[in-house]
């Protein structure tokens, strides 16, 4: 329910509880001073906050139309100031008529003229104030009303830009990844290697077919990520041959673990580019994962530059962007490392994301 609806439920109900405190303010000032309490003639003026439920929505309404608020802000304070002197003279009036009423109704005769004398004595600057405190709630109200309609729609905002901001990041990793791997292709058949460069042709078609059916999900599965690795990893083998060695750990437990599609192949790819292309040495990438309490802990390790080169080495935008990707997904709840091997020569990039299954 909006705050403008809730308006039709909450001014009744504030002004009757009103209406009932200042009957307890009564017996308890009764009390105070021992005198007796005549329950009649509370309720008789006190009635008087009964009347502020039709002035508050006549009010509202007017606000509503007549906002106190640019272009029109002195025209309409000028307005309102206007209506408030009538408002007041009006509540005067029907208070007065009222007590009249009710007062003749249930204890006796009571003349009119004195109760208006005293009623414009006494309240006609106080239905004035009224009308412009009431006034100053209903443009606070609508301040805030502002307010929290402007962050629910700075909050979409911010979703669509991170959408499509991971979009984005999504849309520059498969480019990346299609050129390098085209460019193989054509190196083969240069070289009139026919039958590698079919056997990663068509790797590559299925290698393209489950990229581009995950690419659409935010999360995937990890046995969908490692099958598409294991295709990737397959076709740099043909290339490579004995200089390059797999292995994928992933025990069966994580395969339904949540993911973000395409998250290793990035990594893998520096890993083959740095790691593996450079040496002539046989390069080793190790992918696993495992689990870390309530995390899971995604690694790519390889056995290829030396503990000297790592310190100042640059590593590309194929990290940068899973860094950013995962800052989109998962804010600060990440963590992304990328350490030197100790005790022997290549790098680890280490992954640790929540575990969702």
């Amino acid at each position: 329910m909006t705050i403008k609806k809730l308006k039709y439920f909450l001014i009744p109900a504030f002004w009757i509880i009103v209406t009932f405190l200042m009957i307890g303010q009564d017996i308890l000032t009764s009390n105070l001073r021992e005198t007796e309490f005549y329950f009649t003639e509370s309720f008789i003026f006190r009635t008087k906050w009964l009347l502020y439920i039709p002035i508050s929505f006549l009010v509202f309404g007017l606000a509503d139309k007549f906002p106190l608020q640019k272009p029109k802000l002195i025209q309409n304070i000028f307005f309102h100031f206007c209506i408030s002197l009538i408002v007041s003279i009006l509540a005067v009036f029907v208070y007065s008529y009222l007590i009249y009423f009710l007062w003749n109704y249930l204890l006796g005769k009571i003349a009119f003229q004195p109760i208006l004398q005293k009623n414009i004595a006494v309240s006609f600057f106080n239905e004035f104030v009224n009308y412009w405190l009431l006034l100053a709630t209903d443009f606070a109200i609508n301040i805030y009303r502002n307010f929290q309609q402007s962050k629910l729609e700075k909050a979409n905002l911010e979703k669509q830009l991170s959408e499509a901001r991971l979009g984005f990041l999504k849309m520059q990793l498969q480019p990346h990844f299609l050129f390098n791997t085209h460019h193989t292709i054509i190196g083969l058949m240069q070289n009139g290697d026919t039958e590698k460069a079919t056997q990663m042709l068509m790797k590559l078609s299925d290698l393209l077919r489950l990229s581009l059916k995950e690419n659409n999900d935010d999360l995937v599965p990890l046995r969908n990520e490692t099958q598409l690795l294991s295709l990737y990893l397959s076709i740099l083998k043909v290339r490579f041959e004995s200089r390059l060695d797999y292995k994928i750990l992933i025990v069966n437990d994580l395969e339904n673990a949540y993911v973000p599609p395409m998250l290793l192949q990035p990594i893998v790819e520096n890993a083959v580019k740095y790691g593996i292309e450079p040496f002539s040495k046989q390069g080793f990438i190790e992918i696993s994962a495992k689990k870390m309490n309530d995390k899971l802990e995604l690694s790519v390790k390889d056995n290829g530059i030396d503990n000297q080169s790592f310190t100042n080495f640059n590593w590309g935008i194929g990290l940068s962007n899973t860094k950013e990707r995962l800052k989109n997904l998962y804010e600060n709840d990440f963590k992304f490392e990328i350490l030197s091997n100790k005790t022997e020569s290549g790098i680890s990039v280490k992954i640790l994301i929540p575990l969702m299954k």
